[in-house]
């Protein structure tokens, strides 16, 4: 028996150490604090779907590690409380988590990249890149695909070279889209050409029927910056449960100036690009003066929603892509504790506008407001507070990330 004495040992400091875990788990959860959505004014129904997703942390250190929470209309949950295994590899975004539950099978082995994903009421898109690793670049991409059918509960699974993958240094699915029986990928490239860097991105048509790439278009290609100067580009996600005719792009050129002991990036020039999956135009919006200042909060496939502040009241200005012109703006009024130093977390779901602050802590709430897009009526407004809020002065402070409406 005394050649199983490792064997042995090695089991048992496993289980030593998952009990540990769990125990540690449980007695260190009471160390946080409740956090609750205190209503003000409305119907607590309208926030029964909301999932906020944040981080807190004590003290003037800064210190968010593994206190990440959820918080919804029941209250917040801490992330400590969560298995070993979400802690080691993370714990996935909200929808990520219902797909798990809902589509187990499917689910298995996918990763937890949100822009992997497009679900509509009767299919469950995948796109992935796989690669081999080389000993100075990466190699043989190919997209990995899979599609559930609902109705049926079949999947199809296929993987396909990417084209030009020669040139490519680094790709990743930025979004999935489906139009027309086209599975449409949009892709981030890092590509070498003639001894020059750029970086693209691309969208990628694949026949669901056949399996086959019928298109690959560079929709932006940007040099890789020279000097002090840089530019990039991003795409300005929209649900992931909806389809959407127009992709939203916005190119960045920002300067680096050099100041006595640091440096600042200083904002050159901002174009907003949108680009129609059916029609395959592209078009650089000319947003009106009012406008050009303002942050971009959400889109919705649509319609892009500008917002600031302006002294206590955050103002929410829709810009319709059809029209080519702003909508009525919404004036909410913020409380006097409310931070208005960053943009606030925006959605635009079944005709109501969900806008949240980021900020509680001694001095600050964070706000939630929803807005009747019909009659632009407020028909709910509320607070992120500490349920048992401390008598001392030590500081705290939630930072809220992250709003889902499931």
């Amino acid at each position: 028996m005394k050649k199983y004495w490792k064997f042995t040992s090695i089991i048992a400091v496993i289980v030593l150490s998952i009990g540990t875990f769990y125990v540690n788990s449980a007695t260190s959860a009471t160390q946080y604090p409740e956090f609750v959505i205190n209503k003000k004014v409305g119907n607590a129904k309208e926030i029964k779907s909301m999932v906020l997703e944040g981080a807190y942390h004590e003290g003037n250190s800064m210190n968010y590690t593994n206190n990440q929470l959820q918080i919804t209309s029941n209250g917040s949950e801490y992330i400590n409380g969560s298995s070993l295994i979400d802690l080691v590899v993370g714990r996935p975004a909200p929808m990520i988590q219902e797909l798990q539950e809902e589509h187990h099978n499917f689910m298995r082995g996918k990763n937890h990249n949100l822009g992997s994903f497009f679900e509509n009421a009767k299919l469950l898109a995948y796109a992935d890149v796989k690669y081999k690793m080389g000993t100075f670049t990466n190699r043989d991409f190919k997209f990995a695909i899979s599609i559930l059918d609902k109705d049926d509960g079949n999947t199809i699974s296929f993987s396909i070279k990417v084209p030009d993958r020669s040139v490519i240094e680094h790709i990743f699915v930025d979004d999935v889209q489906v139009v027309d029986n086209e599975l449409k990928v949009i892709t981030q490239n890092r590509t070498s050409k003639n001894e020059k860097y750029f970086n693209e991105k691309h969208i990628y048509s694949i026949d669901i029927s056949t399996g086959k790439i019928n298109s690959n278009e560079t929709i932006l290609s940007i040099p890789e910056p020279q000097g002090n100067e840089q530019i990039y580009a991003e795409l300005i996600q929209t649900s992931h449960k909806q389809g959407d005719e127009n992709l939203l792009f916005i190119k960045t050129q920002e300067k680096m100036i050099q100041e006595e002991e640091s440096y600042r990036l200083e904002e050159k020039n901002r174009e907003l690009i949108s680009y129609n999956l059916i029609t395959k135009e592209k078009e650089t919006i000319e947003l009106p003066d009012s406008l050009k200042e303002n942050q971009i909060s959400f889109f919705d496939g649509s319609t892009i929603y500008f917002s600031k502040f302006s002294g206590e009241n955050l103002v929410v200005t829709p810009y319709s892509l059809e029209n080519d012109q702003a909508d009525n703006e919404f004036t909410i009024q913020q409380s006097n504790e409310t931070s208005n130093e960053e943009p606030p977390i925006i959605i635009m779901k079944d005709g109501k506008l969900y806008v949240t602050t980021h900020v509680t802590n001694l001095k600050t709430k964070a706000n939630i407001t929803v807005i009747d897009l019909k009659t632009s009526d407020t028909i709910y407004q509320g607070e992120v507070i500490r349920k048992d809020f401390p008598k001392s002065t030590e500081q705290f402070e939630l930072y809220l990330y992250d709003m889902m409406i499931k």
